[in-house]
Parts: structure tokens; sequence; C-alpha cells
């Protein structure tokens, strides 16, 4: 059995939106996580939810914590919690996603069916372009503390959205979260849950079986940015980093990276770009199979934003 676990916490129709969507491509029960902060309540969103008959598809924790940008991991963590109580059993499965993501492909149910575990092994062993790795080093002293007691002490990141872990090693790494306090001992604010997770995976001994399938901006963006600042680095040019943060913000401003229909239709036909990285010593290539992607991030939490739309309408 597959558990998709998503934190939410606005616009009830993009939820279901998206529960529609994760239903067209994906054999599982989703788990819910509505924040403290959500602007709705649980039984206002359970009555949308039976509206659109989903209440068979659908679990919503009954729990709830603050979640914002760089504490999404404490959503999660609830879902692993609420599982636990309902007897989930240790050999089935756990997908995270997040709210802002969709699937485009059929074939994701033959693609998991074999596989335990899916995550990156992206090594973060000094400082590099990326800037939540220097956070993990210099300041989530408990999380290194902690790591060091059950591993090797080794960060590993990986994307989040699209990555699988059975839930008796989900259980595990929450015990020993617990267990040490990392959670609620740190202060650092950067997305934990791209950093926990497969960091303490790779710490137990566990391989990946593949790596996340959900194709993202933030890679398309960073494999640029970092390329041009590698050459800026390497150059005599005085000013450097003035010169990086203008042509930060200029490619940002661009949109280069942004999902559209010409991207989800190369995740369609396993034919995005190649994308690399060098940044802190290693190089990590996050999709190294084509044809192993089935979905996109970012998609606006809009219900008439035209790529939802398109999403939604047009392929079948």
């Amino acid at each position: 059995m597959i558990y998709i676990s998503i934190p939410v916490h606005e616009k009830p129709e993009v939820i279901i939106n998206q529960l529609v969507n994760l239903k067209k491509y994906l054999n599982g029960k989703i788990v819910l996580h509505l924040s403290l902060t959500s602007s709705f309540t649980k039984n206002e969103l359970l009555a949308l939810i039976s509206k659109n008959a989903l209440t068979d598809d659908v679990l919503i924790n009954p729990s709830s914590v603050k979640t914002a940008w760089g504490s999404i991991i404490n959503a999660h963590l609830s879902n692993i919690d609420f599982l636990e109580t309902i007897g989930v059993d240790d050999s089935d499965n756990v997908i995270f996603h997040s709210s802002n993501d969709m699937l485009v492909k059929h074939g994701l149910d033959d693609h998991l069916s074999h596989k335990k575990n899916i995550f990156h092994t992206r090594y973060v062993d000094r400082n590099g372009y990326w800037w939540p790795t220097g956070v993990a080093l210099d300041r989530d002293i408990e999380f290194q503390k902690s790591l060091a007691r059950v591993g090797s002490g080794r960060i590993v990141a990986s994307q989040i959205e699209g990555s699988m872990y059975e839930f008796g090693l989900l259980k595990e790494i929450n015990t020993i979260l617990k267990k040490y306090s990392v959670v609620e001992s740190s202060t650092a604010f950067y997305p934990r849950e791209e950093f926990y997770f497969s960091s303490f995976a790779h710490a137990l001994g566990v391989k990946p079986c593949s790596f996340p399938y959900i194709y993202s901006e933030v890679h398309i963006f960073d494999a640029l940015l970092w390329k041009v600042f590698a050459t800026i680095d390497s150059s005599p040019l005085p000013s450097k980093e003035k010169i990086k943060h203008y042509i930060n913000l200029v490619l940002f401003k661009s949109r280069f990276y942004k999902i559209t229909p010409k991207k989800i239709n190369q995740v369609i036909s396993g034919s995005v770009p190649e994308l690399s990285f060098t940044d802190g010593g290693n190089i990590w290539i996050p999709y190294n199979q084509k044809d192993k992607l089935f979905g996109v991030k970012r998609v606006e939490r809009e219900i008439n934003d035209s790529l939802r739309k398109y999403i939604t309408n047009e392929i079948k």
C-alpha cells in the first residue's frame, strides 16, 4: 500500500484539484495535513472531499501543527505519527508531495511497484552555491550530532517531492528525531525535509532504488545559475558578489525556469534537457533516467492558473 503525504493550508478548490490529479495517475491513499493556521476547518474540507466522491481515497490527519516554509517537515512527521496510530504496515510506502506539484504522465504505478526507497543522494560536504548547505553545515548542530550517532555523519540531501520511503524506515527516523530532539532544538531556518529523511536513511545504510519522480523548476534555475557563478568565480572580475547578485535577480525575473506545456510534454516523452550540478565539491545529476519522471513542480495554487488548467484539461 502507498500513502501520499501532503501538507495543505489554503484554497480548498485547489486541494480538490490536486487530489483528482493524484487519483488519475497513482493508486494510493492520500494523507492530508491541514495547517493549524488554515483559514478553513477539517470538517469543511471533509465535506468538499465527500462532495467530489474522494472519501475512499483521502485521509485527513486529525492533528495539526503550524507550518510555513522552513517547517514543512513538522507536517510530514505529524502524518507519520498519524499513520502509525492507524496500524500502517512497516512494509508499506510513504511518498512525499507538496501542494504545488502535479502528475502529468501515466505509468507511475508500474514504476513504483517493486521499489522500496526513492531519494536523491546529494552529498553535502562543504558550503557551495546552494544556500541551505551552509545552514545545515554551520547552524544545525543537533542534526549533525544525532546523524553522527547513527552513522557516518555525512549529510545527504534530496528533493522531497516524489521521494518515497518504507514506512518502517520512516518510523525509525522519526524515533531518532524525537530521541535527540532534533526538530525542536533546531533554530536553523531552511528546508529540513530535504535533509533529514535522506540523511538518516543513508546513515542507516539504506540505498535508494531510484530518484524522486517530480521534475522541479528549482533545479532548472540552479543548474544555469551555478554554471554562471562558477564562470564568474574563476574570472579576474572585481566585485564578484555584486555581479552574482545582479545575475541572480535577472535570471529570476526572466522566468526561463518556469514549468510550461513544452516542459510538461518533455516529461511525458522522456526528453527533458540534461541537468548536472557541480557544487560543494560534488557532481550531482538529479534525473539520470529521463523516462522516470512523472510530474512537475511548481504549479501555482490558483484554480484558474493556465498551467493547472492545461494539466487538468488537456492531458489525457
